[in-house]
């Protein structure tokens, strides 16, 4: 439990076992660290058979390697701790963890040089799991059904040893993204694996509501509907609002009956919880720290854990990293520090807690917005829905409107049921393309189809597809076959539960459908929007299509001219 100081900083109050077999209640801070460099948690207890512990790792880099210099400062208390230490048991302990500290590095060492840079999190000399009685059999009837959907092709083997070998404390929290980057594999293919898992009972998925500094998460429901509008953060000490798109990330953990997870988080040395933080430094008032942190070219964000004002930073690698000045509760972007080291500056009266977390951490985050508009998702989590009048705000999904040219004298021409015939086959034409590239069917109106993407470019490529493809599909058919009206456009909407399952809707989807309507037929009409995004003129150039041409259009709810885009298409085969 987080508990706010007078002064800005916060303890945190946890309980368990320690060394010791005895149960013991203690407060510690955040930590500190420097990735690759400094690590150090004090523990000061009040119940149990210590005061306090305090563990020190520091890593001195050397000209072909690293030293580790490792200290654990235990002081019992009461009899019990006396006579532990007495018997050497605390010492035992402390030797027992350096030596599987130890065992954890000859193992990284030991990695081919293709595993290397993989941060696989099976990596450390943690025991495998003991399954629970009936476990196996369970899993192994799970996998198969896995298995045998083409999409998790190879992908099934994988899981099972990363449920089975992956130690607890990273089974809480689960990151589908990470995973993808650790395995080199396709990031859909291994959202759909985790959610089809998820559908046979092996995972539950877990809505966490990230705190915008901390990126912590406090509050994990495990189904959309239980979503909070508002959050509080005990760490940061602020109030938040939960943006969809933003700060809602999902992952999962093993169901109990797989891997019974224990109550509570690992906080102790929690560095490994939080990888993109990659300093976390205590610094007095009035005092300047110099730290030597290897950090990669990137985005930084520079913050103290104390409540204020953050600053985020672009740096290339070429020159030094900057100072970080703290002073009238703000957090600044100072010149360049000493050659190799940063200076951490508290200009301020009070402690504090100087973080430079790397920007990074987004790509591998699964957003709301983002696993609500894959196909996976629609089919494996049907129970995953917004309560009635909830709506969530979506940032980036590309909605793709069709069309048929013509429909009203088709079915003159055909008869009801012939043409009914014919829009189903072309239902099933674009489902099927929709769904390989990513999006998801949303609803289809009479005639006309309805879907999202997540990525500009998979939507680019599925209208790109459905006409280059309709020749094709129309040749050597008795019914004449159809003339597809395409229309794509980006922007924010909203998402809602309607009839059951996700929609969307507001003005943005309204304009999307006025797109759809400037097509003629054989063509697709893109949104300025969407023909700014980064990679759709490129998506045209790899499918050998042609540089859609500009035009101006008055579009019905719509008070400006606004710019599109049409590309036309040969409807021969």
């Amino acid at each position: 439990m987080d508990e706010l100081q007078p002064d800005g900083t916060v303890l945190r109050r946890a309980k368990g076992r320690f060394v010791l077999p005895m149960a013991a209640e203690w407060t510690e801070d955040l930590g500190e660290w420097v990735e690759h460099r400094y690590l150090r948690q004090l523990r000061q207890f009040t119940k149990g058979g210590f005061r306090h512990v305090d563990f020190v790792s520091r890593i001195e880099a050397t000209g072909d390697g690293f030293v580790i210099h490792m200290s654990i400062e235990m002081l019992p208390r009461g009899l019990v701790g006396w006579v532990g230490g007495a018997l050497g048991l605390m010492r035992r302990g402390a030797l027992k963890f350096i030596a599987s500290t130890d065992r954890i590095i000859q193992r990284e060492l030991a990695l081919p040089a293709s595993e290397e840079q993989a941060d696989t999190m099976q990596s450390t000399s943690f025991a495998p799991a003991t399954l629970p009685a009936g476990a196996r059999r369970r899993l192994d009837l799970a996998l198969a059904v896995i298995a045998a959907q083409p999409v998790h092709g190879g992908l099934s083997g994988q899981l099972d040893a990363y449920l089975c070998g992956t130690p607890n404390t990273w089974l809480q929290r689960i990151r589908p993204l990470t995973l993808a980057r650790q395995w080199r594999v396709d990031e859909a293919a291994v959202v759909s694996l985790f959610l089809a898992a998820h559908e046979q009972g092996l995972l539950t998925l877990r809505w966490k509501v990230l705190c915008p500094r901390c990126r912590n998460a406090r509050d994990v429901p495990d189904n959309l509907g239980d979503l909070p509008k508002s959050v509080h953060c005990t760490t940061c000490n602020v109030d938040f609002e939960q943006e969809f798109s933003a700060n809602v990330e999902l992952t999962f953990q093993p169901e109990p009956w797989l891997r019974p997870l224990p109550d509570g988080a690992y906080c102790t040395m929690g560095a490994p919880s939080v990888p993109h933080i990659k300093v976390q430094r205590n610094v007095d008032a009035g005092r300047t720290l110099e730290i030597d942190p290897p950090l990669q070219p990137g985005g930084y964000r520079l913050r103290t854990t104390q409540a204020g004002d953050q600053v985020d930073v672009d740096w290339d690698g070429t020159g030094e990293f900057l100072t970080l000045p703290a002073r009238n509760g703000e957090i600044l972007a100072g010149p360049p520090s000493p050659v190799g080291k940063i200076l951490l500056e508290n200009q301020t009266d009070r402690n504090l807690t100087f973080v430079i977390e790397e920007l990074a951490w987004r790509k591998d985050a699964l957003t709301g917005d983002r696993v609500i508009a894959m196909p996976a998702f629609q089919h494996f989590c049907p129970e995953q829905i917004l309560r009635p009048g909830d709506d969530v705000a979506i940032a980036n999904v590309v909605l793709l409107f069709t069309d048929l040219k013509g429909s009203t004298s088709m079915y003159e021409a055909l008869g009801d049921a012939a043409a009914y015939n014919l829009v189903r086959h072309h239902f099933d034409y674009l489902t099927e393309l929709i769904e390989r590239h990513g999006g998801v069917l949303v609803k289809t109106i009479g005639d006309a189809v309805m879907a999202a993407f997540a990525e500009p470019v998979e939507a680019v490529g599925a209208a790109l597809e459905a006409q280059l493809g309709i020749g094709v599909f129309n040749q050597d058919r008795d019914d004449g076959g159809i003339v597809p009206k395409v229309g794509l456009h980006q922007a924010p909407r909203i998402a809602v539960t309607s009839h059951d399952h996700l929609d969307y809707f507001g003005s943005t989807v309204n304009v999307a459908a006025r797109v759809q309507g400037e097509s003629a037929g054989g063509d697709i009409v893109i949104s300025d929007d969407l023909m700014a995004a980064t990679g759709v003129r490129g998506a045209f150039r790899l499918a050998g299509a042609a540089e859609p041409a500009e035009e101006t259009a008055e579009l019905r709810g719509v008070a400006k001219a606004v710019r599109l885009w049409r590309l036309q298409f040969d409807p021969s085969p």
